[in-house]
């Protein structure tokens, strides 16, 4: 009679045990986390081991369809005993690894986390039974958002390196990353889809390590071609001006701006860098919530003998009249400033800027960018505007720390 007892205080435990992070994988392997939480989620969970000795030399793989591919054969997996090894070689080649002195560490985003389209408890139980597969240890980094930590960008890496390894220093030379997203076009291979992205060769870029595809290494077949598939940020610096613009763009008498320009195209840093040093009051629904309080803040920057500028994306006849209505009102001109950063280079910003702050400021999500593409109207004089210019996007680093993520390939329009 005490046994249905017995079972419900060992349940509770492994529950408890779970909740702790802790596992039953052996060489200490716990589960944790690390970053700021997002709306009641962490950026990373991290599966490491103060027992492991750092190793100078890593082996690191993507997950899915690098390591293993799904049983069911559907693109994403039905649950979390969906899988098999990827190729039958994998398992072997995996343990060789370990045993040549290789730390196996696995690297992947699980955006699906963050979208509650899959648990967190899910894709550990997924990967602990890999693991207990391989019976040998692994560290696993996992990102569960559209943060700053999701793959190209190399912070995964970085947190290994610097929290993960024992504080011996890994060595690039000797380390690799193995994925599947690889940039590689239709056709690539015989019945082979369109690769989704290349943000797992782009990951490699970035951290400075060599790539592989799960073909090349598990089945030593030959390099396919590839493309980025974005912007290439280390190119597009050397063919913008590298010495700082003395064009002043503020107005001594009262005015109102009114900025244009795609999400992330650099509206906020060209009024910091132009207008705002130079009294210009900037509304922004960013930080203000709504036109109505960007209306309001605009109103009492202009009654009190202030400039303003607004630092919206203002796509439209309709969002960009009501402020031209408010500078006739006092009697103010009203002058445009229309950025001409390509969609593309856009794109690249809005992760950048996001890796840039720690996931302090999110990256504008891809509706932001339909939205302003549906609603788009070329400004035109006729509005009402005084002036209307056109202004290319120049970079300005505001450190070298800045201007190295800038250079770091991003999955822009991905």
């Amino acid at each position: 009679m005490s046994r249905p007892k017995r079972k419900a205080v060992v349940d509770t435990a492994k529950r408890v045990k779970k909740a702790r992070g802790e596992t039953d994988l052996g060489w200490g392997l716990n589960w944790s986390s690390a970053g700021t939480m997002h709306k009641g989620m962490c950026p990373l969970l991290v599966l490491t081991s103060s027992e492991l000795e750092g190793r100078e030399k890593v082996a690191s793989f993507d997950i899915d369809f690098t390591v293993i591919k799904t049983k069911s054969g559907r693109k994403f997996a039905t649950g979390e005993n969906d899988w098999e090894w990827w190729d039958k070689s994998v398992p072997g080649k995996l343990c060789s690894l370990d045993e040549d002195g290789y730390r196996l560490v696995f690297f992947t985003n699980q955006a699906g986390i963050e979208k509650d389209k899959v648990k967190p408890e899910t894709v550990r139980n997924k990967v602990e039974a890999i693991i207990k597969e391989l019976a040998v240890p692994v560290q696993v980094f996992i990102c569960t958002g559209t943060n700053h930590y999701r793959k190209p960008s190399p912070l995964m890496w970085e947190y290994l390196n610097e929290s993960c390894n024992q504080s011996v220093v890994v060595d690039k030379a000797k380390s690799f990353y193995v994925g599947d997203a690889a940039g590689r076009p239709k056709g690539w291979a015989k019945e082979k889809p369109k690769d989704f992205s290349c943000s797992d060769r782009m990951f490699a870029a970035n951290v400075g390590i060599k790539f592989y595809t799960p073909e090349e290494f598990f089945l030593g077949e030959s390099a396919a071609k590839f493309e980025w598939g974005s912007i290439d940020p280390v190119k597009f610096l050397m063919s913008v001006p590298t010495t700082k613009s003395k064009e002043q763009h503020h107005k001594k008498n009262q005015e109102l701006l009114v900025l244009v320009g795609v999400p992330a195209s650099g509206k906020s840093t060209f009024s910091k860098q132009y207008f705002q040093p130079n009294g210009y009051v900037s509304v922004n629904r960013d930080t203000l919530g709504t036109v109505q309080k960007c209306l309001k803040v605009a109103r009492e920057a202009l009654d009190s003998g202030k400039s303003v500028v607004v630092d919206n994306t203002n796509p439209s006849r309709s969002a960009r009249g009501a402020f031209l209505e408010l500078a006739k009102e006092f009697g103010v001109p009203c002058r445009c400033f229309w950025l001409q950063t390509s969609l593309a280079l856009a794109h690249h910003l809005n992760l950048v800027r996001q890796n840039q702050t720690d996931g302090g400021v999110r990256r504008v999500p891809d509706v932001g960018y339909n939205m302003f593409k549906k609603n788009f109207e070329e400004p035109a004089m006729d509005e009402g505007f005084t002036e209307i210019k056109k202004v290319d996007f120049v970079p300005r680093f505001a450190s070298t720390r800045d201007e190295n993520i800038f250079k770091q390939w991003t999955t822009a329009g991905h």
